[in-house]
């Protein structure tokens, strides 16, 4: 009962908080983990644990399904090499870093070192993507964060596995640390992209929403545990298996099952998501605790050091490859290498770590071969204060950032949208000038008909309106979306009377209601 009660006060707090960040215009991320640590530093105020396995095993398979379910699978594809660049060069350089300062200033063990820099090695970029789409940044940069979440995790945990099997050992040949560092990751891929393309041979058979939507649920968690049982990793294979579904997904759904698949993700994501944040603040009095015996100046030395070396790295990393990205891309003008340093230098800033690398810290056993494990408690307190660092800092200035770089573009996104919109009616309208003349009626064409032509003038008034249309044109405009507003009102208003008369059974009237909600989101879409 107690633990229900837990996980009931997380979800209220989730709730609290992540309206007061919409309120106040910031990333819930940075609301969530400064609130779970101003919750964790009040008397009395019980401080759930964040069991690695509770990460592990229970939040992140949906929600890297779900992310790589999601992402743009053509572009991904096309910026595979920036992409591989930051989700494997730059976890493996970062590690790297890390592990040498620690070393040198803390005096660590190498191979304890380099489990630090794994833990640290992966981003945690669900902030940045939030913040990039409400700020408008152009849709590459969001593309190429949200590739690298979708693999650095992959490669920081494989590479915290070749560092903890170090710790303790004479020493671990190059060649072997590598050929193992294939083996899990491949090995992790092909046993996700195989559930994958089982899943959606299942899903061709079956037509009821309810057992798709429990099917790729299922297939979240088999790809991810299958891999991780059979020594694999278990985020590449909830990867692959959440890409092949999305390759393959053309015809094994319908409409209603996408909507309402759709819903069930966003709230399970949304809901996964801010629990993680809430609880990473949550364990600063456990963290505090297991450092009593050290100096906290030298700790707040320590700690500063850490950040200062994962955040400059990227930031290095970014700007120093920017001529390269150049060439791989054939950006030649200046004007276009000039847009391009200011993109690099945005993502180099969105080096937000989160709740994957406390829990990479977390999973360091207690002992090793009969022996405390060493500076364990250590490793744990620089993970966490890294993470207290590099999430609040970049989240809390991108917005600024992206506007005075001139990166700001949701008016242009918008018009993208609108415009790609009118191409579908287009469409639409081309195929009725096909099928006229046959055997379908003319009175049946004509209508439909009718309602395209409406359609293509709605989007193209609210193009006009958005641009540098006549003041006449943005008055029709909003005049035109506000005669469908009062359309879907009086509509509203006649379901309602009749589901109080009985006149229409409940579930039909739960239908028309999702029929003229999703009328509405149409309409209010895109303003």
């Amino acid at each position: 009962m107690e633990d229900i009660e837990v996980v009931l006060a997380v979800v209220a707090a989730v709730v609290v908080l992540t309206g007061v960040a919409r309120r106040v215009g910031i990333a819930y991320p940075v609301v969530l983990t400064l609130g779970g640590l101003a919750f964790g530093l009040v008397p009395g105020v019980p401080s759930p644990r964040l069991d690695p396995d509770l990460v592990f095993f229970v939040f992140l398979p949906p929600l890297l399904y779900s992310a790589a379910y999601l992402s743009p699978a053509t572009e991904l594809r096309d910026r595979a090499v920036a992409i591989g660049a930051l989700a494997v060069g730059l976890v493996l350089v970062t590690a790297a870093g890390v592990a040498v300062v620690a070393h040198v200033l803390t005096g660590m063990d190498w191979a304890v070192a380099f489990v630090l820099g794994a833990a640290l090695g992966p981003t945690d970029p669900v902030s940045a993507s939030a913040v990039i789409r409400d700020v408008g940044a152009p849709n590459r940069i969001e593309t190429v964060l949200e590739g690298e979440a979708l693999v650095n995790d992959g490669t920081a945990l494989t590479l915290l596995a070749v560092a903890l099997a170090a710790v303790g050992s004479s020493g671990v040949s190059l060649p072997g640390a590598v050929g193992r560092f294939a083996v899990i990751a491949c090995g992790g891929v092909a046993i996700g992209a195989a559930v994958g393309w089982a899943s959606t041979l299942i899903r061709r058979r079956v037509d009821d929403a309810e057992l798709e939507i429990a099917t790729s649920l299922l297939t979240a968690y088999v790809s991810y545990i299958l891999a991780d049982r059979l020594g694999t990793s278990g985020v590449l294979g909830a990867v692959a298996a959440g890409l092949v579904v999305q390759l393959r997904a053309a015809g094994i759904q319908s409409a209603r099952t996408r909507l309402r698949g759709m819903a069930f993700w966003s709230v399970l994501v949304f809901l996964g998501n801010a629990s993680l944040f809430l609880l990473v603040g949550l364990q600063f009095g456990a963290v505090v605790d297991g450092i009593d015996d050290h100096d906290v100046w030298r700790l707040l030395g320590y700690a500063a050091a850490v950040a200062g070396v994962v955040i400059a790295l990227r930031v290095a990393w970014m700007m120093l490859g920017t001529p390269l990205v150049a060439r791989a891309t054939e950006v030649s003008e200046r004007h276009e290498r000039r847009m391009l340093r200011r993109e690099q230098l945005t993502m180099g800033w969105c080096g937000m770590r989160g709740a994957l690398s406390l829990a990479a810290a977390l999973t360091v056993p207690l002992t090793h071969d009969g022996a405390p494990f060493p500076d364990r408690s250590l490793l744990i307190f620089l993970t966490f204060t890294t993470i207290l660092v590099t999430l609040p800092l970049p989240a809390l200035t991108l917005p600024w950032l992206l506007r005075r770089l001139g990166l700001s573009q949701s008016g242009q996104r918008r018009d993208q949208r609108l415009r790609a919109e009118l191409r579908l009616a287009h469409a639409a309208l081309a195929r009725l000038d096909e099928l006229d003349g046959g055997e379908l009626p003319g009175e049946v064409l004509r209508r439909a008909r009718d309602v395209q032509d409406l359609r293509v003038d709605r989007l193209e008034s609210r193009l006009d309106a958005d641009g540098d249309g006549s003041q006449e044109t943005r008055r029709d405009a909003r005049a035109a979306r506000r005669v469908l507003r009062e359309l879907l009102e009086a509509q509203r208003r006649e379901l309602a009377e009749a589901a109080r008369d009985r006149a229409v059974p409940g579930d039909v009237a739960r239908e028309l209601e999702d029929q003229l909600d999703f009328e509405e989101s149409r309409l209010t879409r895109g303003r």
